[in-house]
């Protein structure tokens, strides 16, 4: 018995569906996934390395490939407005900053209370992971904005550029109200 196994034996009873929906989402977040098949909703997206604007189904028995122009039109959502989900990015990312700034807050002052700096470690980790969330819900926003979803490369320079320039433009607005 490896070592491998008899932790999965000891931690298959241990965790339950509660936490394997937390592991897929921190999945999401730190290593990303990849978009269900359209044609057979069972196989993964995978790029072709030798067309960076075709993905290919993982799936043996599917096999399909699709353009990122395709998916484009195949995952749009027919009757929606792309400025309504991206405000419901922005919302959530805001939602998710001020959780972390509440959690960090409050893991300081458990912290100092229990004289623990692995309190105040945990409570950063957990926050950077929060706020990694919120940034990943803001570039889907600036993605639906600007229309820029299945691209070869992910646009992140023109992402931060606009972040950049909203902040700085902000900045300017308020400082000309004064």
């Amino acid at each position: 018995m490896g070592i491998f196994s008899f932790a999965k034996d000891r931690l298959g009873r241990r965790i339950g569906p509660e936490h394997r929906s937390f592991a897929a989402m921190s999945g999401t977040v730190l290593g990303g996934t990849h978009a269900l098949c359209p044609s057979c909703r069972r196989g993964r997206l995978m790029s072709d390395p030798e067309a960076l604007d075709l993905r290919r189904c993982d799936n043996p028995k599917c096999d399909a490939s699709f353009s990122l122009t395709e998916l484009g039109r195949t995952y749009a959502l027919d009757g929606t407005d792309p400025r309504t989900l991206a405000v419901h990015e922005r919302q959530q990312a805001l939602t998710l900053f001020v959780a972390a700034e509440i959690i960090g807050v409050l893991a300081a002052a458990w912290a100092i209370y229990a004289r623990s700096w692995l309190t105040l470690l945990g409570a950063l980790l957990l926050c950077l992971v929060i706020c990694a969330t919120a940034m990943v819900s803001r570039y889907r926003a600036w993605q639906l904005e600007h229309g820029r979803l299945f691209e070869a490369r992910a646009p992140l320079r023109a992402f931060a550029a606009a972040e950049l320039d909203g902040l700085f433009r902000r900045q300017n607005r308020t400082g000309q109200d004064r």
